[in-house]
């Protein structure tokens, strides 16, 4: 997550990390990353405790060695091992020539030896014992520079603190990143970051905090609030802390890590927005799919309606009436407009996903059907129809309504697209037989003007057409009805011209089974 820059200067992570921590501890802190400094302390101690003894007007007999003692645990302290034993070096031999008589010679009387080489021995201990001290105690820093620089870099916010007293123990410098006020504030009051906290969320961040610091239900605290910094740039806060006991069960320290996540909420609020625009967007197509699927598909038997009331009507006007053939064409027009209401049906059914009505059917008596629907158009064409209809095929099961939507729209195709053509024979040709699985294969050919073959891989996209009025909708029906019953469909060129369309089916399964459903998309395949 990429952060903005902070409008007010961010300070080192060392002065910005240490909240209540004495100028002196940062100094003291400096001189021991300094070898030369180290051991130059400790000489100067030595030097200044045997100056400071010396020039004392002390009493005969008093001991000389307690300051020089002192210098040489400063040194220890101060340096470690090596500028310890550098102080004592120092002031053995500084005790030695000028404080024990006489003077300026390094002349040890009987009377001072055991009080000399008590020193000696003293010094020796305090010498190790303050230099495991200096170890640990760098040990210690060199954990805690590590943690700071580690702080520092993490793009969460950290902060510690004590519960009782209530006190900030350390702060990561990101909250001036991220909140946009100084570190300072929080040194003054360690509850000042909640004065940025938004006015609208403020009552409920301060409760919740306030419980979870007085140890109130689980130890966990789980926060996503607003900020207004000081530039009046409004954030997204997410805050994690974890509350620390102590032997009794009481809260004594609390941890905390806070996130912006203003950009991450941002982006969310984007994809909210533009999930409710592609369902809006998935809707409309879906309402469009639906009506062009139902013109198309009811566009054959209207037109079939239309021409069996003018012929009806023509027959009527004859003299005498020819009541038999008006008749008949009535019925027709009876016919069409129930198998109308059939496809729209089935459209919807299809966009509702609800199970198709499947039934044994005879895949011939289906094509005779169709073929009959469609003799106006083959006439007004002038084509020649011819079927080659397999003998003894298998049984399919199926929905007949929708196999025969099929096939109309493959007729129909067929019978435009050589409509178009202005000479040679116009013939259409159906073929049904058994495949080589078993079930029942339908060939449509027609000798009309071919397939583009750079398109042959989009006919049965939804929209994709070559038609100039036409809406891209009858094949990729068909191809959802055929898939959804478990068969295939697919083009080719016809020879010696025109196109060859092929859908092979499943034969009728001979157990008793459940009947299978399917939930066709339509506009795409099963």
């Amino acid at each position: 997550m990429n952060e903005r820059e902070p409008s007010t200067p961010s300070r080192p992570s060392s002065q910005a990390a240490a909240l209540p921590t004495h100028r002196f501890a940062e100094t003291l802190r400096q001189a021991r990353r300094n070898p030369l400094l180290r051991y130059g302390l400790a000489l100067g101690c030595a030097a200044i405790a045997l100056l400071v003894r010396g020039s004392l007007p002390v009493p005969e007999g008093t001991t000389v060695y307690q300051l020089p003692l002192t210098a040489v645990v400063v040194g220890a302290w101060l340096g470690g091992r090596g500028p310890g034993w550098c102080a004592l070096l120092v002031c053995a031999a500084g005790i030695l020539y000028w404080l024990i008589p006489p003077a300026d010679s390094f002349h040890l009387p009987p009377d001072y030896l055991l009080g000399f080489c008590l020193f000696i021995g003293l010094g020796v201990l305090l010498v190790e014992f303050s230099a495991v001290r200096w170890r640990v105690e760098r040990a210690l820093q060199e954990s805690d520079d590590r943690f700071r620089s580690m702080a520092a870099t993490v793009p969460q916010m950290l902060w510690f603190e004590s519960v009782e007293p209530r006190e900030l123990l350390y702060v990561s410098p990101r909250y001036e990143q991220i909140w946009g006020r100084p570190i300072g504030d929080l040194t003054r009051d360690p509850q000042a970051w909640m004065e940025a906290v938004h006015p609208g969320d403020r009552s409920a961040v301060r409760d919740a905090y306030e419980r979870w610091l007085a140890g109130e239900g689980d130890d966990r605290f789980d926060a996503t609030f607003r900020i207004i910094r000081s530039d009046g740039e409004t954030r997204f806060i997410h805050s994690r802390g974890t509350l620390i006991r102590d032997a009794d069960g009481r809260p004594s320290r609390a941890s905390r890590a806070s996130e912006d996540i203003t950009e991450t909420r941002r982006a969310e609020e984007a994809l909210a927005r533009a999930e409710a625009e592609l369902a809006h967007v998935a809707r409309v197509t879906t309402m469009g799919q639906l009506a062009a699927s139902i013109a198309h598909e009811v566009n054959q038997p209207l037109g079939a309606m239309v021409a069996n009331a003018a012929a009806a009507e023509r027959w009527l006007a004859t003299m005498p009436p020819e009541t038999t053939r008006a008749r008949a064409a009535l019925k027709d027009i009876v016919d069409d407009g129930q198998r109308a209401g059939a496809v729209i049906g089935r459209v919807r059914s299809l966009m509702k996903r609800e199970p198709r009505l499947e039934e044994p059917l005879d895949i011939n008596e289906a094509i005779r059907e169709v073929l009959a629907l469609i003799r106006q158009e083959q006439r007004r064409n002038d084509v020649v129809v011819e079927t080659l209809l397999g003998n003894a095929l298998p049984r399919i099961r199926g929905d007949k309504i929708q196999l025969q939507q099929v096939l109309l729209n493959l007729t129909v195709n067929a019978l435009e697209a050589m409509g178009g053509v202005a000479g040679g024979p116009r013939s259409l040709v159906v073929q049904s037989e058994q495949d080589g699985a078993g079930g029942v294969a339908v060939t449509v050919r027609d000798t009309g003007v071919g397939l583009d073959p750079t398109g042959t891989h989009r006919l049965f996209d939804p929209f994709y057409t070559t038609k100039a009025g036409g809406m891209g909708m009858g094949l990729a029906i068909s191809r959802s009805i055929i898939e959804a019953h478990g068969g295939r469909i697919w083009a080719g060129p016809n020879s010696p011209r025109g196109a060859a369309f092929r859908f092979a089916l499943p034969a009728e399964p001979t157990g008793t089974g459940p009947e299978n459903t399917y939930a066709p998309t339509i506009g795409g395949g099963s």
